[in-house]
């Protein structure tokens, strides 16, 4: 050990070894415990887990994910409509009430629901966007 201490190279050049191994020890835990990451909704198997895990019982019949995968809206029988979205490295749900935060624009739907810290998310809807807005239309008509 004193002979690598009198080496002032050495243990110049072994404390930035150690600091990467370090880096990419954590960085390997890190992904192991599937921290961080993108998170994409993979299709509408993974849409359905997500409604029903936001809403116990939520069955949706129509499904429509953002061909980013970063969000998706879905309708079930008794007509609630359920805005999914990334949030972090998960995805929240929030159920809409109104049509009155909607917006379309061409191919993409924007909507702000009545919980300002669940924010304004953008889709890429698509084909889509446009029958999506209209049927939102129908939000809140019966109340």
């Amino acid at each position: 050990m004193k002979a690598l201490l009198a080496l002032p190279g050495a243990a110049l050049a072994a404390q930035p070894a150690g600091s990467l191994v370090a880096i990419l020890v954590l960085a390997w835990l890190a992904r192991k415990l599937g921290l961080g990451g993108d998170p994409r909704i993979t299709g509408e198997d993974h849409a359905r887990a997500l409604a029903e895990e936001a809403i116990c019982g939520f069955d949706p019949e129509a499904i429509c994910i953002d061909r980013a995968g970063i969000g998706a809206l879905a309708r079930d029988r008794g007509g609630r409509v359920l805005l999914i979205r990334q949030h972090g490295s998960h995805f929240a749900a929030r159920q809409l009430a109104s049509h009155a935060g909607v917006r379309l624009d061409g191919r993409f739907l924007s909507i702000a629901t009545d919980d300002t810290r669940f924010g304004k998310v953008t889709l890429d809807l698509g084909d889509q966007a446009q029958v999506w807005a209209a049927s939102l239309r129908r939000l809140g008509a019966g109340a």
